[in-house]
């Protein structure tokens, strides 16, 4: 089972790896978890011709202390929101 969510989270990534995105933790409400694993990775992307509608996210589901995470990354707004927690 999972709860939806998209709220705004902070994310701490590995400074040494420019070419890819390695997560190391995410703060989401005044907590934070530290990401044990990447268990899934993918890109959603559409709309383009509508500015209003566009979207252009990466998608990551993680395991993380307390269960599995997915965190969405908007490449147009550069903004980290939580997606979805994991039962």
């Amino acid at each position: 089972m999972t709860k939806r969510y998209d709220d705004p989270i902070e994310v701490e990534l590995e400074e040494d790896q420019p070419e890819e995105i390695r997560l190391l933790a995410f703060s989401w409400r005044g907590r934070r978890y530290a990401v044990e694993d990447l268990l899934k990775y993918w890109r959603e992307a559409g709309e383009g011709w509508d500015p209003q509608r566009a979207r252009d996210h990466e998608c990551f589901r993680v395991e993380a202390e307390g269960g599995v995470y997915d965190l969405r990354f908007d490449r147009l707004s550069r903004a980290w929101r939580l997606a979805r927690v994991w039962d």
